[in-house]
């Protein structure tokens, strides 16, 4: 998958005239700053050239897993979205996602770090990316005095201290008009927020919509984890910044997404790669009589030729 081409060029443009070495540079200092700041809510980023760097290395690999997790939540939900807040926007992968995938009329991006909203909203004015607000924003000490169709919030919940995740999460809930996204990294850290936010918002009058096709206890192991991942096309530029030889990378995630109103469920989550045998599928899907594996073969006709081509995260 490959980020829009105007978010591409947008980014392109920002970094004329800056040396690459220096890219690099920041790309590292930061990915180690996120990895040693995990769950103590501290500042990130602290001028222009750091969030630069962060658009480059880290947008491209976050929106690609936001909008996966759109496209897949929505499947099952047809009311018109016409206004959405994306809560800890960073440089706005989320709200470039949903402008791909949702008619929108107004999008609010909610971010702490002055650096990261002057550069996302360059971004999008060179793009042209219309009817988006920014506002300076800390959900630590802030409230949120808006309401949206759909609320969702990226890679946040995993940076604020443990004692807050809960209030945090309530906040999101009580700005939220019809759904609500909440998408953390693919790691056990990662899940353990989902399901932290599941079991309190399940108490508090939620409904799942995806991944889960049911509401009951979650069928996951202790020792395992449920994530998805998408395949992400890297730039030149993105290669450099993370110091990969691959032309591609996977961003593992994991999401869930509630709604305000109970909405039809049905179908098995395929929760692994699918087995391709010859003449047969092997699939390890959630179901809500628990985790179960089914096996397809040709005799099983057109299910078993959409199959081979599903993927983790896909519907049954």
């Amino acid at each position: 998958m490959k980020i829009p081409q105007e978010l591409r060029i947008a980014i392109e443009n920002q970094i004329i005239g800056i040396k690459s070495n220096k890219i690099v540079e920041n790309a590292q200092q930061i990915s180690n700053r996120y990895r040693n700041n995990e769950g103590r809510g501290n500042r990130m980023l602290t001028n222009k050239d750091e969030a630069l760097s962060y658009a480059i290395s880290r947008m491209p690999s976050t929106y690609c897993a936001i909008y996966s997790t759109i496209q897949q939540a929505l499947k099952n939900f047809n009311d018109p979205i016409t206004t959405c807040l994306d809560v800890g926007a960073g440089t706005g992968a989320a709200t470039w996602a949903i402008k791909q995938l949702i008619k929108v009329e107004k999008c609010t991006c909610l971010e702490r770090e002055q650096v990261m909203i002057e550069i996302g909203k360059k971004l999008m004015q060179d793009a042209q990316l219309e009817n988006v607000e920014w506002k300076k924003f800390d959900i630590l000490n802030e409230s949120i005095t808006v309401t949206a169709d759909l609320v969702i919030t990226s890679y946040m919940i995993n940076e604020l201290p443990e004692q807050e995740k809960e209030k945090i999460i309530k906040k999101l809930w009580d700005a939220t008009s019809k759904i609500l996204i909440i998408i953390e990294p693919g790691t056990p850290a990662g899940f353990k927020n989902i399901l932290n936010a599941r079991e309190l918002l399940i108490k508090n009058g939620a409904y799942i919509m995806a991944p889960c096709t049911h509401q009951y206890k979650c069928p996951i192991s202790k020792d395992d984890w449920c994530s998805f991942y998408i395949r992400i096309d890297r730039s030149g530029i993105q290669r450099k910044a993370k110091k990969g030889e691959l032309g591609y990378e996977d961003e593992k995630f994991s999401y869930i997404a509630f709604t305000k109103n109970p909405i039809q469920q049905n179908g098995l989550r395929i929760l692994r790669h699918p087995q391709i045998n010859q003449g047969y599928v092997k699939v390890k899907a959630c179901t809500e009589n628990g985790i179960v594996e089914k096996t397809y073969s040709k005799k099983d006709g057109e299910i078993y030729k959409k199959i081979r081509k599903f993927d983790a995260g896909d519907i049954i």
